[in-house]
């Protein structure tokens, strides 16, 4: 019988979706797992895990689909929209290849959201991926196509953030 792969969505607010998908990931390297990453909206390569894979060599794969500023910070929607469009080529690429347990498509959902990537071809992929392995996918906004796609749906909800005292990123624990 052939194993059956299933899709997370985390969204929401509150911090910890790509954390809770990157805890998944260590998880699944423990198992002898192979992850691999596609970032959007990111491309910041001081972030913690992009320097992690260096050390999980083999076992963990992150490509970064964004410019390397917060993309809250003022930048060119083309910039961003050519980035994502590139993640989602490879993304293509990655699932003709396969060779993944787990496939970690990190801001997809902004992505989509942004009108920076088409929606149904991104679902398309999204389910051929669920095919070889298991797929976790995060964003902030979603609907109800991305509802019925998850398998596992966690809304992440900011009920208290030290943010809203001033508090800005501190290395190692957000990026």
């Amino acid at each position: 019988m052939d194993k059956e792969y299933y899709i997370h969505l985390y969204y929401g607010n509150g911090k910890g979706k790509t954390t809770a998908a990157l805890g998944l990931a260590l998880r699944a390297i423990g198992q002898g797992q192979k992850v691999i990453m596609l970032q959007w909206l990111k491309g910041r390569k001081e972030i913690g895990e992009y320097q992690a894979q260096k050390l999980l060599k083999g076992k963990l794969k992150i490509y970064q689909f964004g410019p390397d500023y917060f993309t809250w910070e003022v930048g060119e929607p083309v910039e961003h929209r050519d980035l994502a469009i590139k993640g989602l080529h490879k993304l293509e690429e990655i699932i003709k290849k396969g060779g993944f347990d787990v496939l970690i498509l990190d801001e997809i959902v902004d992505a989509v959201k942004k009108k920076f990537i088409p929606k149904s071809k991104t679902i398309a992929l999204v389910r051929k991926a669920a095919k070889i392995g298991e797929v976790i996918l995060t964003g902030h906004g979603i609907d109800q196509d991305w509802l019925k796609l998850a398998d596992l749906v966690t809304e992440m909800r900011k009920v208290k953030h030290y943010f809203d005292k001033g508090v800005t990123a501190r290395q190692g624990i957000e990026y």
